[in-house]
């Protein structure tokens, strides 16, 4: 049933590919579709079959990458959708790249409240990136990995089918190869990190790591710890690997972050919108450009530089005083959605709530936004007596947002239920 509704929610996404041939046909038999590849997934014989190679630009580098048929892709996506939400939980906080609401933002925003709060702590950066990450990548340590995680035999053969696409390493256009290659340094060195030696500051990004201390000699013995774990699964660092004082601005999720609250982009962008700004005529492709430059530059202390290659004030969103208005009438509230069991014993602070949303679970689900450590996330709960508390608290003056602990109480024959303490 989980492969049936994700095919169908994700079939042929995306508005350019509904209007290819491929597209058209897939949405106008997307039942056949659908049972077709439950039939394949479920009995365990799905098969990849061929595939196109391209290459694409990706920030000045070119990849080379192979791409399946949209069938294929599509029943890919659908079993990935699951797998990740598992790897997920697997994987350190401080790591990012292809998991859901940790994007490079999100891991810059984290290393630059560490070295905010502890600068004696972060003095000095050790940096190092792994050479070739998907070409270099050993599939039988992967397949290792994946047994470590996943039990259920027909999934570990799809997986399995997914890592040996190629004849080495992991095809970098293929849906499944972002989570299963960072799976690979996850259980090599990230835990070996974090919860073996205890390291405060570390934090990776695909295949670029940093760590952070208030000592050189410190770094240079985890230097050779990160050597020995990634040697011993078949990769390999780079030699531009350094340790230095980390006010001398360290270059990584494509940004220059310095000790001391400030970051900048990273040279080679400013070079590269400078001349795309000077080469192009059409006043709507300016505007194009500018509103991707402000994506990247909003999140950087150069309000200077956006003004003078765009000729442009660059507006903090709050200064506008726009908000957005839902046709439904419903508060939709930022960062991403956790489960209530996760929240147990935890201090949270709720800051607003919204009922009456309907879910794949059911209908008339309460909707609450929480803070936790102070990122915004948000859990469903069809919790009459949550719902009943928090409609006291609205009518309170001043009762929101208010702090609370999520405590789990077992009733009846087995049952959970979740309340504010």
């Amino acid at each position: 049933m989980w492969i049936t509704l994700s095919v169908h929610r994700r079939g042929a996404a995306g508005t350019a590919r509904k209007k290819t041939r491929t597209g058209r046909a897939i949405l106008d038999n997307r039942d056949e579709v659908i049972a077709r590849l439950q039939q394949e997934l479920g009995s365990g014989n799905f098969e990849l079959g061929q595939y196109h190679e391209r290459d694409i630009n990706e920030h000045g580098k070119v990849r080379h990458i192979q791409v399946l048929p949209m069938e294929r892709r599509i029943a890919i996506n659908a079993v990935m959708r699951v797998v990740d939400k598992r790897l997920k939980k697997r994987f350190i906080r401080t790591t990012g790249a292809s998991i859901k609401g940790r994007g490079m933002h999100d891991l810059m925003k984290y290393m630059r409240d560490d070295m905010r709060r502890d600068p004696d702590g972060t003095r000095y950066c050790y940096k190092f990136d792994i050479r070739k990450f998907y070409e270099s990548i050993d599939q039988d340590e992967v397949k290792r990995c994946v047994r470590r995680v996943f039990k259920d035999p027909i999934l570990i053969a799809l997986l399995d089918r997914f890592i040996g696409m190629m004849d080495s390493g992991l095809s970098m256009g293929l849906r499944s190869s972002q989570g299963l290659a960072n799976l690979l340094p996850s259980m090599s060195l990230d835990h070996h990190l974090k919860d073996t030696l205890g390291v405060k500051y570390y934090y990776r990004y695909c295949d670029d790591g940093v760590i952070l201390a208030g000592d050189k000699r410190e770094l240079w013995r985890l230097r050779d710890v990160v050597h020995e774990r990634i040697e011993a699964v078949g990769l390999e660092i780079k030699p531009n690997e350094r340790v230095f004082p980390s006010s001398e601005g360290i270059d990584f999720l494509g940004f220059v972050i310095y000790s001391g609250d400030h970051v900048e982009l990273r040279k080679r962008i400013k070079q590269k919108m400078a001349r795309k700004m000077a080469e192009v005529k059409s006043r709507k492709r300016k505007e194009v450009l500018t509103a991707s430059f402000y994506g990247m530059a909003k999140h950087a202390d150069c309000n200077n530089l956006f003004k003078t290659l765009t000729g442009k004030e660059m507006k903090n969103f709050k200064e506008l005083g726009v908000s957005y208005a839902p046709a439904d009438g419903k508060k939709r509230f930022p960062g991403p959605s956790i489960s209530i069991r996760e929240l147990v014993n935890l201090p949270i602070i709720v800051k607003d709530y919204e009922v009456g949303i309907k879910t794949d679970q059911g209908d008339d689900r309460t909707l609450v936004a929480i803070e936790k450590n102070g990122e915004p996330y948000k859990f469903f709960t069809a919790s009459v007596e949550m719902k009943n508390i928090l409609e006291q608290i609205r009518d309170m003056p001043d009762g929101f947002p208010f702090e609370t602990t999520i405590k789990a109480e077992t009733f009846g024959k087995g049952k959970t239920k979740y309340i504010f303490t």
